[in-house]
Order: structure tokens, then C-alpha cells, then sequence
């Protein structure tokens, strides 16, 4: 989606204007304790162009202002795969807070600098609508993360949705696992998003419970499921 420049070249400057001591104190002081009921939400995977990667880690680091305006966005993480692999995870209690999102200062800036930092992103494919089918919350600071992305066998929807329910209740003995999400990304594909204060907890998060029940279950619930579909990211910022 092409924009004038001047629009491009005004929101670059507004979000480069923000210092790093800023970010880094709007997100050592973030707290996850959420009450509300995260029902739906957003998964969005983007590459950034080569030597890009810092402009889209500034980008996703001045996105934290604006959807600190948005009441109905209840949580909201921005993240890093890789050296050149981002993504923004966010979640909504009812339709009404998501479609505020999707017209909202974000996705507008997304879409309008998309063309400058970003590799092939094509918003209908890569803004993916999920459902949020289970999701465990304690406070901490939160550094660290996993992202594993799931496909079910056909007529295992279920048994991989109840897998999914049972793991909440397994993450809630894990102290160091901060926040715990179960996805719904389409009939038949699934995701775990996870965060922790550092690489001890994520550690001890891949050698619980979880892990090794997903490892057990894997060739009967899943298909071609392997190890290396559990991605480590680093949480750049988060609401």
C-alpha cells in the first residue's frame, strides 16, 4: 500500500524522535497481571527489508505509545525471531476492540511504511485473526518468549484443543512462566505463545511439563510436528 511521502517521512521522524532510554523504561517497568478475558486476537509475522532491521525494531518500539491509547487492546507484544523476522501478538476481549485496532494508529503505520521496511508483506495474508482458547497470567518483566506454531491430523482438532486446555493448567506451576497463550489460527492450525522474565525461565518452560507432554503428543496429535517449531523470540516491548 503506497502512501504520499511526506506521511511516510512524518511518522519515521515521530517514531525515531522516541529515545532508546524511553523503550527500554516503558518496558522494564511492564507488568503482566492481566483480569480481563482475552477471547480473540492478532498474529502478525513480518520480515524486515535487508538493512531495515533497526528501522522495524524502532518502529515496534514506538507502536507501544500509540496502543497504550487503545482501552479495548488488552495485551499487546511485539517481538523478534530472528535477525530479520518480527511479529506483534495482541489480544481482545469482544470484535469490537480488534476492529479498533485494526483501524487504528498501529495498523495505519504499518500499512503505510509496510512498502519501506517490510519484505513481501501482504497485510491479507500475514495479519492473521486468531482465537485465544486458553491463556495463564502471573506479574513479572517480560524478556523472553517462545512462539510454536502447530498443525493438527485430520479429526484431531479436538484432542489437540483439550491438549491445549490441560497445559494451562500445568503452566500455572511454572513461577517463571509469565504469560501463556493457546491460539486458534484456523481449522486446523494452532500456536503456543509464551513469555519469560529470562532464559532460566524459558529453560525451565522446555524442560516442564509441557514440553515433554507436546514431545509425547506430537506424532499422534500433530502434523510433520518438529522441534525445530519451537521458536525462541525475544519480546522487544509489550503492553
Amino acid at each position: 500500500m503506497k502512501t504520499k511521502v511526506p506521511l511516510k517521512l512524518a511518522f519515521l521522524v515521530f517514531l525515531l524522535g522516541f529515545t532508546i532510554q524511553t523503550f527500554s523504561k516503558s518496558k522494564n517497568t511492564n507488568i503482566m497481571n492481566s483480569t480481563k478475558k482475552e477471547t480473540i486476537g492478532l498474529l502478525v509475522i513480518m520480515k524486515a527489508k535487508t538493512g531495515k532491521e533497526q528501522d522495524v525494531k524502532n518502529f515496534l518500539l514506538g507502536g507501544l505509545a500509540l496502543v497504550n491509547q487503545e482501552p479495548q487492546t488488552v495485551s499487546w507484544f511485539a517481538f523478534q525471531i530472528d535477525n530479520n523476522t518480527f511479529g506483534i501478538y495482541d489480544t481482545f476481549e469482544v470484535e469490537e476492540g480488534r476492529q479498533a485496532h485494526l483501524t487504528g494508529e498501529v495498523a495505519k503505520a504499518l500499512l503505510a511504511n509496510a512498502g519501506d521496511l517490510l519484505d513481501n508483506f501482504d497485510p491479507s495474508t500475514d495479519i492473521q485473526a486468531v482465537d485465544v482458547l486458553a491463556s495463564n497470567h502471573k506479574s513479572g518483566l517480560q524478556n523472553k518468549g517462545l512462539l510454536v506454531i502447530m498443525k493438527s491430523k485430520e479429526a484431531k482438532t479436538t484432542d489437540v484443543e483439550n491438549f491445549l486446555n490441560v497445559g494451562k493448567q500445568l503452566v500455572g506451576d511454572e513461577p517463571k512462566t509469565l504469560s501463556w497463550y493457546a491460539i486458534k489460527i484456523d481449522a486446523t492450525t494452532y500456536a503456543i505463545f509464551d513469555t519469560f522474565a529470562d532464559d532460566s525461565g524459558r529453560d525451565a518452560h522446555l524442560t516442564g511439563k509441557v514440553a515433554a507432554a507436546l514431545m509425547e503428543n506430537a506424532p499422534v496429535l500433530l502434523d510433520g510436528f518438529e522441534a525445530s517449531a519451537i521458536q525462541k523470540i525475544d519480546i522487544i516491548v509489550s503492553k
